[in-house]
């Protein structure tokens, strides 16, 4: 019996030693249970920063989604929709249990089959003061911008934001709410053509003081504009305007630019190249840059063809857009990486954009969502896959919910339909908790 006790207990120490070792090499290891309870440990790269739901929801046909988050995380949505067989409508509905099931949805637009929603010439939803919701369309020949101040049960006629009657284009638009909620459109325009360099766009901006009530005379921002290439806006914490577009130079070069207003978009600061060199290709490549400031930094992102590679570049201010620090390639090994939309989370450029797996039918399969974080400093970690319902994804958008919720809208394009798609997710580090 003596010895059959010493023999367990040698037994037994070395099962706790084989365990404590287990737990001291694996100590950087986060659980999902773990998590649940707050546990302080930090997950490895190589885990994703959001937990997606693995099947993204469709919530009607259609393409341009746009998603609007309440403080309750009420949902608002607007897409572009055939319904009545004459054209394309904008429609809106809404959520109230985070994107479970939504309500029936209703036309914004007044004239049937106005509406123009095609690349990056989609509608766009943005929060206004209080209870104000703004929609801006490419309606016509027109751009059109409505309002809702009732929660979005209905909106209001619609009126014209450019002050012009020229049977040109005005598209291609941005909108943004400023912090003192000032309304911010800004757009290409067909306007110019006497001085612009052919085949080229002036760039454009409007803006109301008045909750959208009406809009201002319109301001001329800079000619030779990408004619295709949507412009960028945002804002600092001084009140400074930003905007961003694509130029154009004689030799069809075309480069990343950003200029700053410190009078509210009244007059506007010489353009800064963030890139010395572009990209020379001789026609538009239908895509623009997307551009976020937070935390005194102004992070761009954008494609380029240069090299013949398709990639994703950004860039990094850290003087309010007077230099930039070009931070590289950020798509990793994604191939035709495109279109990036940014999201600022805790300092942090979070960047959804659209590419093929490389490892999928030799690097030819379906485009899907990817998204790829840039720290404050600049560095960048490997993108991470996004889950998508298995068509082809196009133009992808980030939002940031409450909570540490994050969701995702896109448009997926099948052989006999477009899908306007949210997929929800949550953010995974702690670190970025509210």
């Amino acid at each position: 019996m003596l010895t059959v006790k010493i023999i367990s207990r040698n037994i037994g120490g070395m099962l706790l030693l084989l365990m404590a070792s287990y737990f001291q090499i694996n100590q950087s290891l986060v659980f999902a249970g773990d998590l649940e309870k707050g546990n302080n440990k930090k997950p490895s790269n190589n885990e994703a920063w959001v937990t997606w739901e693995s099947k993204p929801e469709e919530v009607d046909k259609g393409n341009g989604l746009q998603l609007l988050l309440s403080a309750s995380e009420g949902m608002s949505f607007i897409y572009a929709a055939r319904k009545s067989g004459k054209g394309q409508d904008l429609y809106y509905t809404s959520s109230h249990n985070t994107g479970d099931t939504f309500s029936k949805p209703y036309r914004v637009n007044d004239t049937e089959g106005e509406v123009s929603s095609h690349g990056e010439n989609g509608p766009l939803l943005k929060q206004g003061p209080g209870i104000a919701k703004y929609a801006v369309w490419s309606g016509g020949n027109d751009l059109k911008f409505a309002r809702s101040m009732n929660f979005g049960r209905s909106f209001l006629p619609s009126i014209k934001v450019n002050d012009d009657n020229e049977k040109s284009y005005h598209s291609f638009q941005t909108m943004e709410v400023s912090p003192d909620g000032t309304v911010y459109v800004a757009w290409l325009d067909g306007r110019g053509k006497e001085t612009n360099l052919p085949g080229t766009s002036s760039l454009y901006i409007a803006r109301s003081s008045n909750q959208g009530a009406s809009f201002e005379k319109n301001i001329k921002v800079a000619g030779d504009v990408c004619p295709c290439c949507r412009p960028a806006l945002t804002f600092d914490n001084s009140g400074n305007v930003y905007i961003s577009w694509r130029h154009v130079d004689k030799d069809n070069n075309r480069v990343v630019v950003v200029s700053s207003s410190a009078n509210k978009g009244q007059t506007w600061a010489e353009k800064v190249l963030v890139t010395p060199k572009g990209w020379k290709v001789n026609g538009c490549p239908h895509s623009g840059a997307s551009m976020e400031f937070q935390r005194g930094k102004l992070f761009i992102s954008w494609y380029s063809g240069a090299g013949h590679r398709a990639a994703l570049r950004a860039a990094l201010s850290n003087d309010k857009g007077k230099s930039f620090k070009y931070l590289g390639e950020v798509q990793g090994n994604v191939l035709d990486a495109n279109h990036p939309d940014i999201q600022m989370i805790k300092g942090d450029a979070w960047i959804i954009f659209q590419g093929r797996d490389p490892e999928s039918d030799d690097g030819w399969g379906v485009i899907r969502p990817w998204l790829v974080k840039i720290s404050g400093d600049g560095t960048s970690d490997a993108p991470k896959k996004v889950p998508f319902l298995g068509d082809s994804v196009a133009y992808p958008y980030l939002f940031k919910g409450s909570g540490g919720r994050v969701y995702a809208t896109w448009t997926e394009i099948g052989n006999k339909e477009t899908k306007a798609v949210l997929c929800r997710g949550r953010i995974n580090r702690q670190e970025y908790d509210d």
